[in-house]
């Protein structure tokens, strides 16, 4: 087994493999209370995996080192704290395994002990996934909103040209949950709706009962 840390053109290989390596790995999951059904779980999606392992940096090569030639402890520190205090992404890869992950470096500290001057380390690592925007021209904006106008089912939306405020008119089967979900992707935003139409509809203030024909806000 051999650890990589770096970028394509400037990496570090450990030279004393830890004797072991977490990956942690989670799930997003909130709850809301939901009328008649009590707390339910919400799936937002796979959380940012983490990886920690504790080794140290030789200052002599001893028999056990995986390999020779390596450079001393503290430039192995030095250039771990460049990348860190960078936030420069890099890929860590663990050969023998599945582990091959672009991170940052989110903790690292060092110590020294025993008088031999190598480094201990505890090294955290967080996943790293790029953030991609689609830039969109003014006229495909446009041309995007016309089409979203133009399909809108008739009675259900409506967009107050002065404000650009959307309205939903409720029809059967209808809950602020499904609402929020149709118009944010996400239902546990429904509160946003309710409080924007309680004093509209006093009752919203009590319940999140909503009826037939009622034209909500949706801010």
């Amino acid at each position: 087994m051999e650890i990589y840390l770096g970028t394509d053109n400037d990496k570090i290989r450990f030279p004393i493999v830890p004797s072991s390596i977490g990956v942690n790995r989670s799930n997003n999951i909130d709850t809301e209370s939901v009328i008649k059904l009590g707390e339910v779980p919400v799936f937002n999606g796979t959380s940012l995996k983490t990886i920690e392992f504790t080794s140290f940096f030789p200052n002599q090569e001893y028999n056990f080192c995986d390999y020779a030639g390596f450079m001393k402890p503290y430039e192995f520190s030095e250039k771990i704290q460049k990348w860190m205090y960078e936030g420069k992404p890099l890929r860590v890869i663990v050969t023998d395994s599945p582990t091959n992950m672009q991170c940052l470096i989110q903790q690292f500290d060092t110590v020294e002990q025993d008088g031999t001057r190598d480094l201990y380390f505890t090294l955290n690592l967080l996943e790293y996934r790029p953030i991609e925007v689609p830039n969109l021209s003014s006229s495909n904006t446009s041309s995007n909103s016309n089409n979203t106008q133009n399909t809108s089912r008739p009675n259900e939306v409506s967009t107050n040209s002065n404000n650009q405020q959307k309205t939903h008119k409720v029809v059967k089967g209808d809950c602020l949950w499904d609402i929020a979900q149709k118009y944010y992707g996400k239902g546990s935003l429904y509160p946003k709706i309710k409080e924007a139409n309680t004093s509209k509809y006093p009752s919203l203030a009590k319940n999140n009962i909503i009826y037939v024909n009622w034209e909500l806000i949706v801010p």
